[in-house]
């Protein structure tokens, strides 16, 4: 046997098994955490199954071999995840008219300066400004009536942005502070309401009907189900990601049972947000943080038959996460009546989460 058959063959194996990795992420998103949650832990490592099956297009086309057409075959298969992984979109200028929609989760603005830096508030104003959104939608909302913190005042002097709706992560908070979620816009709100989620206390969706023109616009401002690690956990998740030797055991493995728990609520949260979405017959605007990557169930459940910004006019791997720089889980999504352009990641490291904007346009 030829030394190049005998190296195939080893690579047709390794290929073997990248696919049947790449076949289980594709599950993840189809079955529930709740029936299955190591499929959600497989979804986070979609990006590697991705890349490596690309790798083997292109061994396979050197080769020239028909193993090509099986890998293209699996990609192919299910290519929105492709899409909302990696991008290569250009800039459209020509397209800076529209309705600028911007999803932030703004860490209770550095309340408890997790920063370090007492201006950090105040740069993230600036910023704001500097966007002029259209509509802003805010998960980790914070506003103190007593003065000792206030944010309202200072965002209704953000370009025009003079209605909104803000409610609080549970009715059981102190009203003199408001511990939530916000939806600013520019334009006239004609109806709100909020979806609670049961057996959390810090996670939320808000629906806000705005009126645009002639139309009426639905706009969902979403925060599903946070991980709640602590600050041990991120410690823990520091070491990950820095490589380090795992020394804390038990902070590793109450890091699994959050991320479980979490996968799972945030499936059951998702199908309630989509439960809702489909009586709504007014176009639709979805923004939020995820807290779950696009090949999850929570996300896959909720962009069934909407159409993600990122996938239409972003660029790169779009993530979001400062913890962990791969992960894209805030986004804007949006029925067809809409089409995007200029998705954009914030490079500014002002909060846990990075801001999203893009620009979206009525179809003709």
């Amino acid at each position: 046997m030829k030394k190049r058959d005998i190296v195939d063959r080893f690579v047709l194996v390794l290929n073997a098994f990248a696919l049947i990795i790449l076949s289980i992420t594709y599950m993840a998103g189809i079955i529930s955490p709740e029936k299955l949650w190591p499929l959600a832990f497989a979804a986070m490592g979609y990006p590697i199954a991705l890349v490596l099956t690309i790798l083997f297009v292109g061994y396979w086309l050197l080769r020239r071999k028909w193993y090509l057409f099986l890998n293209i075959a699996f990609l192919l298969l299910k290519w929105n995840l492709v899409s909302a992984t990696l991008q290569f979109n250009s800039k459209d200028d020509s397209a800076a008219e529209g309705i600028k929609v911007m999803t932030y989760n703004v860490r209770l603005f550095d309340y408890y300066n997790w920063s370090q830096n007492k201006n950090t508030r105040h740069w993230i104003y600036d910023f704001l400004f500097k966007q002029q959104p259209n509509i802003l939608c805010f998960q980790e909302f914070y506003h103190d009536n007593t003065g000792y913190f206030p944010t309202i005042d200072t965002l209704l002097e953000v370009n025009s942005l003079k209605h909104m709706h803000v409610e609080n992560y549970t009715d059981k908070l102190n009203k003199k502070q408001l511990w939530g979620m916000a939806t600013l816009s520019s334009y006239p709100i004609v109806n709100k309401g909020k979806i609670e989620f049961e057996g959390t206390y810090g996670n939320l969706c808000l629906f806000t009907d705005l009126k645009i023109n002639e139309d009426t616009v639905r706009v969902y401002n979403l925060h599903l189900q946070s991980i709640r690690i602590g600050s041990e956990g991120y410690a823990v998740l520091d070491e990950i990601m820095d490589k380090q030797e795992l020394k804390d055991v038990v902070g590793g493995k109450n890091i699994i049972k959050q991320m479980i728990d979490g996968f799972q609520k945030r499936a059951q949260q998702a199908e309630l947000v989509k439960s809702h979405m489909a009586n709504c017959s007014f176009p639709m605007i979805l923004c939020g943080d995820f807290n779950d990557v696009p090949t999850s169930y929570a996300y896959q459940t909720l962009a069934a038959g909407l159409e993600d910004s990122f996938s239409e006019s972003g660029s790169g791997i779009g993530n979001t996460f400062v913890k962990v720089p791969f992960f894209r889980i805030d986004n804007i999504l949006f029925s067809d009546d809409f089409v995007a352009s200029n998705h954009t990641v914030h490079p500014y490291e002002l909060s846990d989460h990075l801001a999203v904007t893009t620009i979206l346009n009525k179809k003709d």
